[in-house]
């Protein structure tokens, strides 16, 4: 998500822990706005947790006004949840909220929970045999409801060199700070606004003392592919 904030808004003020719902507004000089749900919310007792219909509706609710064309995007990806009877829920959900020519695209399984790294589970052959066929069911499914589907479990299938432990564990990039901008004035221009689930309906402006940037090889290749299936499909 960072990688594509930072090269949607040409710079990345702010990043930490995204366990939440949260929206960036103002980014793309005010031409773009990026909402982001994290699902599931492990931490919360089983019973308490909204399901992935309800999670998808809130996200919708807090991102209007849509328009039901291609210019709303929606990306789907669930590293170790994401299952085939996920994307016709959105289907469903999209066809119910009059979004049905919204563009979807679907990121497959990733291997970052299961690779053999330290502190981390990792499963033997058959359990990713098995991982790899239940991968190959959601790019079908995928296809079928005619939505993009970038295949991440391949790309990072074998690449625990690449492996890159983030504050929450298993992720395959590093946010590094960098040196902020000179002029305030400039900064002002690029610099988004957000909106936490907790912290609704206040806005709280991303500092613009630091800036920061998203490293990892791994990471780049699949969000590069991601950017190019949002790119208008005549050019």
């Amino acid at each position: 998500m960072y990688f594509l904030l930072e090269r949607v808004n040409s710079s990345l003020q702010v990043w930490g822990r995204s366990h939440d719902l949260q929206v960036y507004e103002y980014l793309n000089q005010d031409r773009t706005l990026v909402s982001y749900s994290y699902y599931p919310r492990f931490w919360e007792d089983k019973d308490q947790r909204p399901t992935f219909r309800q999670s998808l509706l809130q996200l919708i609710h807090r991102s209007r006004p849509l328009v039901n064309s291609e210019q709303t995007v929606l990306v789907v990806g669930g590293v170790q949840w994401l299952k085939a009877d996920h994307l016709r829920t959105v289907r469903e959900v999209l066809d119910r909220e009059s979004l049905s020519h919204a563009l979807v695209v679907v990121k497959s399984l990733g291997m970052g929970f299961h690779l053999p790294v330290d502190g981390i589970r990792s499963l033997s052959l058959r359990q990713i045999q098995d991982l790899y066929r239940q991968n190959q069911d959601i790019i079908t499914a995928a296809k079928h409801h005619g939505y993009e589907a970038v295949d991440t479990f391949s790309i990072t299938m074998g690449r625990f060199r690449d492996f890159l432990q983030g504050r929450c564990a298993c992720h395959f990039h590093q946010v590094e700070k960098s040196s902020g901008p000179s002029d305030p004035i400039a900064a002002s221009r690029t610099t988004p606004e957000l909106q936490s689930d907790a912290q609704h309906p206040e806005k709280e402006a991303w500092p613009r003392a630091s800036t920061y940037h998203v490293r990892g090889p791994v990471n780049q290749v699949y969000s590069e592919i991601l950017l190019s299936r949002l790119c208008p499909r005549n050019t």
